[in-house]
């Protein structure tokens, strides 16, 4: 006897993109008919179908405003059928990328008291689910092919939820007063290169390999309808011996994303934190590389914007612990690209060099108001040939929209954030981070 089944992502607890018609696909026994009811309250949506030769079928479900909870039930002529209960339609977000998405809230025992503290003390169940895999199981390996479930954000299974989607469910706030359940695809693979997210025309047969992730993990989500990818990756390439290849190899990575889904969705880019010791610039290290990649790849790209995790790196811990400011950072540009019609306008923030003399380098900010934590400003460097990189003294202008860096003498290059552990110390009103950035000087 035949089983009804489903594709990927369509299980009791899902959520649904909103406003989205929906393909429902699966398979069931050849040239099965099948019947399918979709009901919510009130509302119910009646459609029939049938498999193919081979067993597939695919129906669409009309596009449904923000609402839940919906039952959808299949049977066929033989008896068989399948129910899923507690579905929703509202904002679901992809998260793909590295162990910086997927690591448990339970890494950060401090946090988990004050997720769980906040659970206990509400009164409603918060609108939000995960989808999420065994990636991150502490007792046994995984297997990167293994399906998820949907999961709700309760203080009983809060531990073992992303502590960043965990966050972002806190931070994320709709723009109107309709409720609005939020759905986080979690499919992160920890220590996982670029080109395994990539799609490759040979077959894998592990994770690491090219195009696995992609077929196994990502490919089945994006071409069903989601809000927008969020991509946080690059930690396990910076560590490699091809960090300077990164940008060619994230343009290619999106090319075939976008053309898999067949539209250009936004992307939400990660940049990632810094790592490692605290000291000079160093052009040539993989994270500086890796970085100034995302940077300029999302100057460049349309439906991208850039949030940066590079001030908010560990000296020594890759997976750094300041969650909750990266998830605030993620939320509000989430939310701005929600409602922008040009999401350019949300690309990061970056100094362009306004004045130079033999002494003085005046940077220009963009428009904001921008405030130093510390005078004279910390953070910029200017390379001094033969003695090479050494601080220099920085301070804002009064209206805070310049910075007037002195120069050393025979100085070649100048440049802000550029070491594997940058420190950043301005910021906008909204407190996103200046960029780092890197200003040959040539006098006039």
């Amino acid at each position: 006897m035949s089983v009804i089944r489903l594709s990927a992502g369509w299980s009791s607890g899902a959520v649904l993109q909103h406003s989205t018609p929906q393909q429902l696909q699966g398979n069931a026994a050849p040239k099965q008919r099948l019947h399918i009811t979709l009901q919510c309250q009130h509302q119910c949506h009646q459609l029939n179908t049938h498999a193919d030769e081979l067993g597939v079928f695919s129906v669409e479900i009309a596009a449904q405003p923000p609402s839940g909870p919906w039952t959808l039930s299949i049977s066929d002529e033989a008896s068989n059928s399948i129910r899923l209960d507690d579905l929703w339609f509202g904002l679901r977000l992809i998260c793909a990328g590295q162990s910086n998405i997927g690591w448990p809230l339970r890494h950060y025992p401090a946090q988990l008291a004050d997720v769980r503290e906040q659970l206990f003390a509400s009164s409603t169940q918060p609108l939000v689910r995960a989808y999420l895999t065994d990636a991150y199981d502490p007792v046994q390996p995984a297997d990167y092919r293994n399906a998820g479930s949907w999961q709700a954000l309760t203080a009983e299974q809060c531990a073992d939820w992303p502590a960043l989607l965990c966050h972002f469910s806190q931070s994320y706030q709709p723009s109107d007063t309709t409720p609005l359940m939020l759905g986080l695809v979690d499919i992160s693979w920890p220590g996982s290169a670029i080109d395994a997210w990539t799609e490759a025309s040979v077959p894998a047969s592990s994770a690491w390999q090219p195009g696995a992730l992609f077929t196994s993990r990502l490919a089945p989500w994006l071409q069903q309808p989601f809000a927008a990818l969020l991509w946080y990756q690059g930690e396990q390439d910076a560590m490699g011996k091809e960090a300077a290849c990164y940008a060619d190899k994230l343009q290619h990575w999106l090319f075939r994303c976008r053309r898999y889904a067949g539209w250009d969705f936004p992307l939400l880019l990660v940049q990632i934190a810094g790592f490692g010791k605290l000291g000079l610039p160093d052009l040539q290290h993989g994270f500086v590389q890796v970085r100034q990649a995302q940077q300029q790849f999302a100057a460049c790209t349309p439906n991208c914007v850039l949030v940066s995790a590079a001030d908010l790196g560990d000296v020594q811990d890759i997976h750094p612990p300041l969650k909750a400011e990266l998830a605030r950072r993620l939320a509000l540009q989430l939310h701005a690209m929600m409602q922008a019609d040009d999401s350019s306008t949300l690309l990061p923030l970056q100094a362009k060099l306004h004045q130079l003399t033999t002494a003085v380098a005046v940077l220009r900010l963009p428009d904001g108001v921008y405030w130093p934590l510390i005078q004279p400003i910390e953070g910029f460097f200017a390379d001094c040939p033969p003695t090479g990189w050494q601080a220099v003294p920085a301070r804002s202008t009064t209206d805070q929209q310049q910075i007037e860096i002195i120069l050393p003498p025979a100085a070649k290059t100048l440049c802000y954030g550029m070491a594997a552990q940058p420190a950043l110390t301005l910021y906008n009103a909204d407190g996103l981070p200046l960029l780092p950035g890197i200003w040959p000087l040539q006098s006039s």
